[in-house]
């Protein structure tokens, strides 16, 4: 077999990066109490990826201070998994999630005064923190994603649209994201795939909507 050229090996590893990408969005929801959807995660052959997860994003006026830190630990969780296994990672890559950072950011302090940069960089320092306490977990999952065959597009409901513009993705059900994690001590809160913000789970048992 012709060994890869460089730009296809590139490709590829940026690839498998955008599932640890996913992986880690999805691992630091769980670590953090926050509900998964049943949808999962997907990647497709382009680099883009979805974590099906229930983060706050800003405009939502029943958000709290403390959801709204969670989710944006959360969203930076992606970036700090990503970089790990492939640094060349560009902003493009993350420039969504860092621009939903920047808009919960902006519901709490004044727009890059010294009170938002400081809790911007806190939250950044956190997530990368639950990032490295929970890493094995992450490449399991992302190994996982990764190793499922490429296959058309599922139809996702409106929340979800515009996550891609390809035609294909490999993907993992919250079912089998649970039976990857249960092993390291994360126990996802699964909930149907509803649009909404998520809710504590120490204070309401019932469904997000």
């Amino acid at each position: 077999m012709n060994p890869m050229d460089p730009m296809q090996q590139m490709m590829q590893e940026y690839l498998e990066s955008a599932a640890h990408h996913e992986a880690g969005h999805e691992v630091v929801c769980i670590a953090q109490k926050i509900p998964i959807r049943e949808l999962g995660l997907r990647i497709d052959s382009k680099g883009s990826g979805r974590s099906h997860t229930f983060c706050s994003d800003a405009g939502d006026p029943t958000n709290s201070e403390e959801e709204r830190n969670e989710s944006i630990i959360l969203l930076f969780a992606g970036m700090w998994a990503q970089v790990r296994v492939f640094a060349e990672i560009d902003y493009v890559a993350i420039k969504k999630d860092i621009s939903r950072i920047d808009a919960l950011l902006d519901e709490m302090y004044a727009h890059e005064s010294a009170d938002w940069l400081a809790a911007k960089d806190r939250l950044r320092d956190e997530s990368e923190g639950l990032v490295a306490e929970h890493w094995p977990a992450i490449v399991a999952l992302a190994k996982a994603l990764w190793d499922k065959p490429w296959k058309p597009q599922e139809q996702l409901p409106p929340l979800d649209i515009g996550w891609s513009d390809d035609t294909v993705e490999k993907s993992m059900d919250a079912k089998e994201v649970e039976a990857v994690l249960k092993p390291f001590g994360l126990n996802p809160i699964v909930r149907p795939d509803a649009a909404g913000s998520y809710v504590r789970i120490e204070e309401n048992t019932n469904d997000a909507t």
